[in-house]
């Protein structure tokens, strides 16, 4: 007798800044493995074609509980433009009363504000300085600033971003033994003014540069600040074009829990079903 097919898993795809991600409801996973999905689903070739997977749970009213996923199947905590994406997710089906939202990660709670397809997020979160590092990129010694965010990212400020593609110079520092075992996502920032710059982001897990980073974005403006070359708000435009604006509620606190807040566009692309693994 022949098995019955799997059910299909039904997904949103929506995209922040140029950072895309597949939805997926908790309950219509099943028993299957999130990290196998995610592999599958993410897949730009033969898959849906995103940067990453969010996995939702419903944990009462203007709550969420959200696991996310890189296209290799490893799981994370902290990611603001996925965040993002969740948060209009919700309020597209109603599930964030007068567009507030209180979404919880493994890496602590999110409070989120839907304003029509613009969403800021509120951190309460470990987010700090790990060290300063000499690495080598273009031919010259930089300064880099390693921030630890959830996420590991390495900051590495220049006069002017590059224009081609960054793989090539940005793979070595992903791998950078100072880094850890793991390695870490690789953030090229140039300012123009204090509170106005612009960003490149390699990520881990995806190994290559996506269109946007939020957790990037806000460890640049946190080692950006530190450093004394930021202010406390910082407009950083991304690979996509979309700008990411990131607040320092707590600037001059000092302490590794920090107040983040993280505001940008965000919208709905499609929705559909994938064929279960």
């Amino acid at each position: 007798m022949a098995r019955p097919s799997p059910t299909p898993v039904p997904f949103a795809k929506y995209s922040g800044a140029g950072n895309d991600f597949v939805i997926v409801g908790a309950d219509s996973v099943g028993d299957l493995d999130p990290a196998v999905l995610a592999s599958r689903m993410c897949s730009r070739r033969t898959g849906v074609g995103v940067d990453g997977m969010a996995l939702v749970r419903a944990a009462g009213e203007g709550r969420l509980e959200v696991r996310f996923f890189n296209p290799d199947g490893s799981e994370f905590g902290t990611c603001g433009n996925g965040t993002r994406c969740v948060a209009l997710w919700a309020a597209d089906r109603d599930l964030a009363p007068g567009g507030s939202l209180r979404i919880e990660t493994s890496d602590g709670p999110i409070d989120a504000a839907v304003d029509g397809r613009s969403v800021a997020l509120d951190y309460r979160i470990e987010a700090y300085l790990v060290r300063t590092l000499e690495v080598e990129l273009g031919g010259r010694t930089r300064t880099a600033r390693l921030v630890q965010i959830g996420t590991p990212h390495l900051i590495v400020p220049l006069d002017v971003l590059p224009a081609g593609p960054i793989e090539e110079a940005c793979r070595p520092l992903r791998h950078d033994p100072a880094l850890g075992p793991e390695g870490a996502n690789v953030d090229l920032v140039a300012l123009e003014e204090p509170d106005l710059g612009a960003i490149r982001t390699f990520e881990r897990g995806v190994e290559g540069e996506t269109l946007a980073c939020g957790s990037g974005a806000m460890a640049a403006a946190l080692a950006l600040h530190a450093a004394g070359a930021a202010g406390p708000e910082l407009r950083l435009v991304t690979r996509s074009g979309d700008p990411l604006t990131v607040t320092l509620l707590d600037p001059d606190e000092e302490g590794p829990i920090r107040r983040i807040r993280l505001s940008g566009p965000a919208r709905r692309i499609f929705e559909g079903r994938y064929p279960a693994p």
